[in-house]
């Protein structure tokens, strides 16, 4: 009976678990940058909110982080269709701002995403532009602190 019960408690957990798989969103999802030509994987792993991005349903913006600045700004959704529009960003200078302009260019150029379970994935004219994976809101914002 213990052995029944137990089975079952770890089958509760495991369906409450709101883990790394299972259908995201887009809005709510906090989502950390795993793929994008132009920027090397050392510069991806550099800090938990390098390449971050999070987009609020309430107050349709967006905002997150490159290796150096915070950004913010608003976004637009029509279907799969994602338009970033009136970006803003802080302006501190940082090594390798080469990788902060590829992610900057890559958020403009934008015009749909897709989500296959935990994996966000923007394009352009259909052409891949990065890859972004679900990660816990904890981690983004304990290495923000």
């Amino acid at each position: 009976m213990k052995k029944y019960i137990a089975a079952l408690g770890l089958i509760g957990a495991l369906t409450a678990c709101n883990c790394h798989t299972g259908n995201r969103t887009l809005e709510g999802t906090n989502w950390k940058l795993t793929k994008m030509a132009g920027i090397p994987a050392s510069a991806l792993n550099g800090e938990a909110d390098f390449f971050t991005l999070y987009f609020d349903a309430a107050e349709t913006t967006v905002h997150g982080r490159t290796n150096c600045n915070r950004f913010f700004g608003a976004y637009e959704l029509k279907g799969d269709k994602l338009e970033l529009e009136n970006m803003g960003m802080t302006r501190m200078a940082c090594p390798d701002m080469e990788y902060e302009d590829a992610f900057v260019k890559m958020l403009d150029e934008t015009d749909r995403y897709a989500i296959d379970g935990a994996e966000l994935t923007l394009y352009d004219d259909g052409r891949v532009l990065a890859v972004f994976e679900a990660v816990d809101p904890a981690t983004v914002e304990n290495a923000a602190k």
